[in-house]
């Protein structure tokens, strides 16, 4: 395949660098969020040597295959960084999208970064639970957990990463997002809030947020409505420091007191609901996969299955 024809041809066919709000990739996917989607010519795209298939829904998805990350290089050599959605511009797509769709773009930016991480994790455990059925690996030695902390370093810093890519899904700071996250997960804050901990006179629940998402992705939903308000009254010569102190202030005690509870209830809830529905009626379950699978599969969040499928 000559990546660079066919990186000029898709950006071409896309509308040009001026038509395109963000990129990304996934596995197998280039993932363009377009200005005006109608510039976009699907019909050229598909006959696009070096791609395999077009998806419009909400994103602009060009299925390339196992070289996708080949033309998305020589896609970004030749945008230079001009994309209007990286770059602080305002400009955002032409045409009124529906909650659905702006629901399923915002959960595939927040997920679909953690893939990755999550797979790769998840693999790493499979494999030495597998190594240690059979006898090649020792499960009570060092060796063993050493590795197993390595594969569970992702899932349990998972709010950190899912701060980070909430925080660049929503445009603002991404460290002050991990920061705010961070604080939820410290040793010594786990430890307060494990022998019973009080903030302005009001009891705050002990939760261990380790391997959370929910309270995580409110967390920074709050930061960034926090971050851009502030930044609008914040004096400018002292809005480097202003601005994220007053953010972290405000979101991490909110996030202790009611936000967290809130998404870590809806994670248990969640959680409950899937396991009762395998245990109880298991056919549900089956036909519940079979409805969100194609979706997971838009979205790239399929590939984050791979380790449970390896295990059972």
């Amino acid at each position: 395949m000559n990546y660079t024809q066919t990186a000029k041809d898709v950006l071409q066919h896309v509308g040009g660098k001026e038509n395109i709000a963000h990129l990304e990739h996934c596995s197998t996917r280039l993932r363009f969020t377009l200005i005006d989607q109608n510039k976009a010519d699907v019909p050229a795209l598909e006959k696009t040597p070096g791609v395999i298939a077009v998806r419009m829904s909400g994103q602009c998805q060009v299925v390339i295959g196992n070289d996708v990350i080949e033309v998305y290089e020589e896609l970004t050599g030749l945008l230079g960084g001009a994309l209007s959605g990286q770059n602080g511009s305002s400009h955002q797509p032409k045409e009124k999208r529906k909650v659905g769709t702006v629901l399923l773009d915002f959960i595939v930016g927040v997920f679909q970064p953690l893939v990755p991480a999550i797979a790769g994790g998840g693999i790493l455990k499979s494999f030495l639970l597998l190594f240690s059925l059979f006898g090649l690996i020792d499960a009570k030695g060092q060796t063993y957990q050493i590795l197993n902390m390595v594969g569970d370093a992702p899932l349990y810093f998972l709010p950190l990463l899912v701060a980070v890519t909430t925080a660049n899904k929503l445009k603002v700071n991404p460290l002050v997002a991990l920061s705010a996250v961070g604080a939820l997960i410290l040793p010594n804050m786990t430890a307060m809030l494990t022998e019973g901990a009080q903030l302005f006179s009001f009891n705050v629940k002990n939760i261990a947020y380790a391997y959370q998402v929910f309270p995580a992705i409110l967390s920074v939903l709050l930061y960034a409505q926090v971050e851009k308000w502030f930044t609008r009254i914040s004096p400018k010569p002292i809005r480097i420091f202003f601005v994220p102190m007053m953010s972290l202030v405000i979101t991490v005690p909110i996030t202790l007191l009611l936000l967290g509870p809130i998404g870590f209830t809806a994670g248990q809830g969640f959680t409950a609901l899937i396991l009762a529905m395998f245990d109880k009626v298991g056919w549900v379950a089956v036909a519940f996969l079979a409805a969100v699978l194609p979706f997971m599969v838009a979205s790239g969040m399929h590939k984050a299955m791979v380790p449970y499928a390896v295990t059972t």
